[in-house]
């Protein structure tokens, strides 16, 4: 096992210090790390991993800091379906999400936009419950106008 961590520190260590255009992995003096064509890339802004085509993996977690960085009254901050349907309408996606054009310039961190979707999940339950309470209580109206009905028709025998 030695053996395998020792020869995998010496192939680090030996793409790290190359310089060339070829590189496939590159260990800035600041921390940093790129991870594809060095010469092209670089890491941005205070991101210190760049790997150029993309990452696969099977697990990724997301870690806060504290509470407030997540978003626990978004059912205080539902919108009313006509604000819904005016922000579809006027830019052409949901309230509080970012239009693909600033995507596209931008990008999106991971926990902001799972922390805006999820907003948007427990707006439409609460739209739900909603639909449910006022479809239950059509349905006693009508259960009501039905025995009304019934009890004012008179019975043919």
């Amino acid at each position: 096992m030695k053996k395998y961590i020792l020869l995998t520190l010496a192939l680090v260590a030996i793409l790290a210090t190359s310089a060339s255009a070829q590189d496939i992995l590159l260990l800035k003096t600041s921390g940093k790390v790129v991870i594809g064509d060095t010469s092209l890339i670089s890491t941005p802004g205070a991101y210190n991993l760049y790997v150029q085509n993309g990452i696969l993996t099977e697990k990724v977690k997301v870690a806060l800091r504290d509470a407030s960085e997540w978003s626990d009254n978004a059912f205080t901050q539902t919108p009313t379906l006509a604000e819904v349907k005016a922000s579809i309408n006027k830019n052409s996606h949901l309230p509080n999400i970012p239009s693909a054009q600033s995507l596209v310039k931008d990008g999106y961190e991971l926990k902001s936009m799972d922390a805006k979707l999820l907003a948007q999940i427990e707006w439409l339950w609460q739209h739900t419950i909603n639909l449910d309470a006022e479809n239950k209580k059509l349905k006693q109206e009508i259960d009501d106008i039905k025995v009304l009905i019934e009890t004012a028709s008179p019975k043919h025998d």
